[in-house]
């Protein structure tokens, strides 16, 4: 309950600035030069576009994740002659290719520690739960699902809940019935329940699942068709993360379609977002603010998708006590943190040819410096008080941490 009542006070505070744009990031088809580039845009802001040229020629669909843990978007792309994982930080605007096992579209990461889930079927009736640590390099299967008879998993209906480190999966187990999977990936012993939904009809297909970390529900779209195949009902739901019992936020019959990819979910202002098509076959970005059960419609970028809003900000304000924490190694260290005049910073490993950058939280170089030591000295006193990020970079990598100026 303490968790939860934190959580909500975060949340009176960050609504206040409710009509602040929802950054998002997406990956989209330079026709141009054939590569791949990285997007970053205010949700309905068509002037707000700001284009990032990749290496790539192409990507997986479904492979996209953005970790809110250090600000980094993935995406499992493929160059020329290899394939592996683009790592692309939204603070720095660098990127790197990382030589990585390949991401699904059953992927979903725990904002509060930056470990990555994925489901994968091994064979028919048996599913892995597997555990990523990029920054450690390591990946584990940390438990089996059985479910005899079942071929395959769905996609796009997986999502996380960060305050428990519960990973929720909506998929059939082998009555059939359409269930809601909970796994508590955090515990020594691995475990898993599983809620039947009842559904409007037998036809429903749940797609764009995300988990809002303030309210502790889970949303999603509903497409529903007849006995026929023919479509009949679109709609925002939520699931209730215990019982699975489903309430019917909104109707969007002039919405009936769905670009594969493209869903994602702003935890500040409790907006679900994805690209809708209408009748006409045009695509909107769609806006639903999960509070009110309103919705905005406008500008999304041609043909982009892969889209994540960027949840950086929360996750540094919702859990500063795993976030704070460098979780790197210990070549680079900075003290004191919290701090109000000055910086120490252990830069062994950085130290040739290296630079020290202060970002604020929007993404504006604050403070800059060339490292010409072991351990250099910043003076912070011109920083207004607040949350910062700081990075450190030279030829060989990037790595960034939480800087608290009091």
């Amino acid at each position: 309950m303490k968790k939860i009542l934190v959580l909500a006070a975060i949340f009176l505070a960050l609504s206040e600035f409710s009509h602040a744009q929802i950054r998002l990031i997406g990956a989209s088809n330079n026709f141009g030069s054939g590569q791949i580039e990285i997007l970053e845009w205010n949700a309905l802001d068509s002037s707000s576009v700001e284009s990032y040229p990749t290496e790539l020629q192409g990507y997986y669909m479904g492979s996209s994740l953005f970790n809110a843990y250090n600000s980094n978007y993935y995406l499992t792309g493929v160059k020329a002659d290899t394939s592996g994982l683009l790592s692309f930080n939204s603070i720095t605007n660098s990127q790197n290719f990382i030589d990585y096992t390949v991401f699904s579209n059953i992927t979903e990461i725990d904002m509060s520690t930056g470990k990555i889930y994925n489901l994968t079927a091994d064979s028919i009736g048996y599913f892995s739960v597997n555990e990523y640590d990029i920054s450690a390099g390591t990946d584990s299967v940390i438990g089996i699902i059985s479910e005899p008879g079942i071929n395959g998993i769905i996609t796009e209906a997986i999502c996380f809940d960060s305050n428990n480190g519960i990973l929720y999966y909506i998929g059939y187990d082998n009555t059939p019935s359409r269930c809601l999977y909970s796994i508590p990936v955090r515990n020594s012993d691995f475990s898993f329940t599983k809620a039947v939904i009842a559904t409007s009809g037998a036809n429903s297909n749940f797609i764009g699942v995300n988990f809002d970390n303030v309210s502790n529900r889970i949303f999603a779209l509903n497409t529903v068709f007849d006995s026929t195949g023919t479509f009949s009902d679109f709609s925002v739901i939520d699931i209730d993360p215990i019982t699975a019992e489903i309430t019917t936020r909104a109707q969007l019959l002039l919405y009936p379609y769905f670009v594969a990819g493209s869903s994602s979910f702003d935890q500040n202002s409790g907006s679900l977002l994805w690209i809708g098509i209408d009748t006409t076959f045009n695509q909107k970005m769609i806006v639903f603010n999960t509070n009110t059960n309103t919705y905005e419609t406008g500008f999304v970028p041609g043909s982009v998708s892969e889209i994540v809003c960027d949840n950086f900000e929360f996750a540094q304000n919702a859990y500063p006590l795993t976030s704070i924490k460098d979780n790197f190694n210990d070549s680079f260290r900075v003290f004191p943190n919290p701090a109000s005049k000055k910086i120490n910073i252990i830069t062994d490993g950085f130290d040739k040819n290296g630079i020290i950058n202060i970002y604020s939280l929007n993404g504006d170089l604050c403070l800059t410096k060339q490292i010409n030591s072991l351990q250099e000295e910043i003076n912070i006193e011109s920083l207004k008080s607040g949350i910062y990020i700081l990075s450190i970079q030279n030829a060989t990598g990037i790595k960034t941490q939480k800087l608290i100026i009091q």
